[in-house]
C-alpha cells in the first residue's frame, strides 16, 4: 500500500470501535473535519499524557467541527483497558488498526523493545481527514517523545475552517 498524500482520498478502513463496535471510514465521513489520532498502545506513557490532553480539549474540538478518533493497532482488551486506565473521559476509541493501513496513512512501524509493548505497533500519526474522505494534513512520529502540542492541532482547524487553507505536501516525488 502506497502512503496517502495530502489531497489524495484515504483508502478506506474498519477498525473496532469501543463505543460502536465497528468503524468503516467511509460510513463515518465528517460534516467538516476527522481529527484521527493514531497512538502507539497501552504501553505508551507519552500515548497517555497526549490522549489525556486531547481528551480535555475534545469540547473545543467539536466547538471547531472536528470528530475525534483515537486508534491503536491495540487489540480490545488493551484498549479497553487504555480508556479505563487513563484519563480520557469519553473520548472516541478505536483497535485493531491493521500494519498495512496504519502504514498506507503514512505511519511508521516499530517492532516491540520491551516487555508490555505488542509485537510489532504503529507509531504516532495525527491525520486530518475532510468530508470527501481526502487527507487534509498529517502529523507523523517515529518515536513516542515528540508529539504535536494539542493546542496547535486546534490551530489547524481552526484556521481550515476560517480561512479554508488549501492542503499542502501535494507535489509527489
Amino acid at each position: 500500500m502506497t502512503r496517502v498524500t495530502p489531497a489524495d482520498r484515504v483508502p478506506d478502513f474498519e477498525i473496532g470501535h469501543l463505543d460502536a463496535g465497528r468503524w468503516r471510514l467511509d460510513d463515518n465521513a465528517p460534516a467538516f473535519l476527522l481529527m484521527l489520532d493514531v497512538y502507539r498502545g497501552l504501553h505508551c506513557p507519552r500515548c497517555r499524557r497526549h490522549l489525556e490532553a486531547l481528551s480535555a480539549e475534545a469540547e473545543a474540538f467539536r466547538a471547531v467541527g472536528v470528530d475525534l478518533l483515537a486508534v491503536s493497532t491495540d487489540p480490545l482488551d488493551r484498549a479497553a483497558t487504555a480508556r479505563q486506565e487513563w484519563d480520557i473521559g469519553d473520548l472516541p476509541m478505536g483497535y485493531g488498526l491493521d500494519i498495512a493501513t496504519a502504514r498506507g496513512l503514512g505511519c511508521y512501524v516499530s517492532r516491540s523493545i520491551r516487555e508490555g509493548e505488542t509485537d510489532v505497533f504503529a507509531e504516532p500519526g495525527v491525520f486530518f481527514i475532510r468530508p470527501d474522505l481526502t487527507l487534509y494534513g498529517a502529523v507523523l512520529g517515529t518515536f513516542p517523545f515528540a508529539r504535536p502540542a494539542v493546542g496547535d492541532l486546534l490551530e489547524v482547524a481552526t484556521i481550515l475552517r476560517d480561512r479554508n487553507y488549501p492542503p499542502r505536501g501535494t507535489v509527489a516525488a
